[in-house]
C-alpha cells in the first residue's frame, strides 16, 4: 500500500469513526441518565422479595431484575452479601447477579442503535432464557457446591443506610462520571470499528467467521473472552465486522460471553461464588451462546 493511499483510507477511518461518534454518542449520554435515575431505586428490597417466593418465580424475577439494574457486578454484590446473611437461597441470587453482568438498560439501548433492534432484542432474550436456566439447574444442587461459606462476612452489608436524596449538582457529576467511563472505551471502540471497516478485507473476516465452517460461531464466543473490554466499546468493532460479513449469530455469541467473563465481574463473584461455580459458569455460558448464536442465525 503507498502512502496516498494509506493517508486516504486513513482520512476515511476518522471520517466513518466521526459519523458513528455522532450517531451513538448522545445515546451513551441518555443511557448514563438512565443508568443513575435507576439507581434512586431500592434494589435489595426489590430481589428480597422476588427470591422469596416460589422457586421459579423467583428465579424469573430475579433475572429481569437484574436485567433492569444498573448496577455493575461489584455494586450487586453487597446486595447479594446482605441477602444471603438473611437466609434469601442462593440459587436466584446467582441468576441475578449474572443477569445484571450480562445486561443492563444502558447495554440494551447502547446495542439497538449501534447494532439493531434485532440484535439488542436477541441478547435480551438469551441472557434471561440463560440467567432463568442457570437458576433452575442451580435450585437442584446444594447450596453448599454453589457459594462460599464464609461469604457473607466478606463484606460487610449496610443494614441501616440512608438514602440521602441526592442534589441535582451530585446527580448530575454520578452521570457525567458513567458518560465519561463508558464513552471512553466506546472512542476507542469506534476507531478500531473503523479501521477495520477501512483497512481489513472483507475477504479476511468471511474467511475467519464463514458461516459454512463448524468453528466459526465456536470462535467468535470464544474471542469475546480476551476481546471484550467494555459493552460500549465494543458494539462500533462488532458493528464493523458485521459490515464485513461476520455472520449476526457469531456477533451474539461475542456479546454474551465477552460481558461475562471479564476479569472484573469474574473477580468479584468470587467473593460470593466458589471457584468450580465460576468455571461451570463459564462454561456453561460458552456452551449456551454458540447454540443461542446458532439459533439467531437461522431465525
Amino acid at each position: 500500500m503507498n502512502i496516498n493511499l494509506f493517508a486516504e483510507k486513513l482520512v476515511l477511518a476518522f471520517a466513518t469513526a466521526g459519523q458513528l461518534a455522532v450517531r451513538l454518542l448522545p445515546y451513551v449520554g441518555l443511557g448514563a441518565l438512565l443508568g443513575e435515575l435507576l439507581k434512586l431505586g431500592r434494589w435489595t428490597g426489590f430481589v428480597e422479595a422476588a427470591c422469596k417466593r416460589h422457586p421459579i418465580p423467583a428465579v424469573v424475577l430475579a433475572t429481569f431484575i437484574g436485567i433492569g439494574s444498573p448496577l455493575c457486578t461489584y455494586g450487586t454484590i453487597p446486595i447479594v452479601v446482605q441477602l444471603l446473611q438473611t437466609g434469601t437461597p442462593v440459587f436466584p441470587l446467582v441468576s441475578f447477579l449474572a443477569s445484571s453482568s450480562l445486561m443492563n438498560p444502558q447495554l440494551l439501548i447502547l446495542t439497538w442503535r449501534g447494532v439493531g433492534l434485532d440484535m439488542a432484542l436477541a441478547r435480551l432474550l438469551s441472557v434471561a432464557v440463560y440467567s432463568i436456566l442457570l437458576g433452575l439447574v442451580l435450585w437442584r444442587l446444594p447450596a453448599h457446591w454453589i457459594h462460599e461459606p464464609q461469604a457473607a462476612s466478606r463484606v460487610q452489608p449496610q443494614t441501616h443506610r440512608e438514602r440521602a436524596i441526592p442534589t441535582l449538582a451530585r446527580f448530575m457529576v454520578q452521570v457525567w462520571r458513567s458518560f465519561r467511563f463508558v464513552a471512553f472505551y466506546m472512542t476507542i471502540g469506534i476507531l478500531v470499528g473503523a479501521a477495520i471497516e477501512t483497512f481489513i478485507p472483507s475477504a479476511w473476516v468471511l474467511r475467519l467467521f464463514d458461516p459454512g465452517e463448524w468453528f466459526a460461531l465456536p470462535l467468535a464466543a470464544v474471542l469475546g473472552v480476551p476481546l471484550y473490554a467494555c459493552g460500549g466499546g465494543t458494539i462500533p468493532m462488532i458493528r464493523a465486522l458485521l459490515h464485513s460479513g461476520m455472520e449476526r449469530g457469531s456477533a451474539l455469541a461475542f456479546f454474551l460471553v465477552g460481558s461475562a467473563t471479564r476479569p472484573t465481574p469474574l473477580v468479584a463473584m468470587k467473593t460470593v461464588l466458589r471457584a468450580r461455580a465460576i468455571v461451570a459458569y463459564v462454561v456453561s455460558l460458552l456452551l449456551f451462546s454458540v447454540f443461542a448464536g446458532w439459533a439467531f442465525d437461522r431465525i
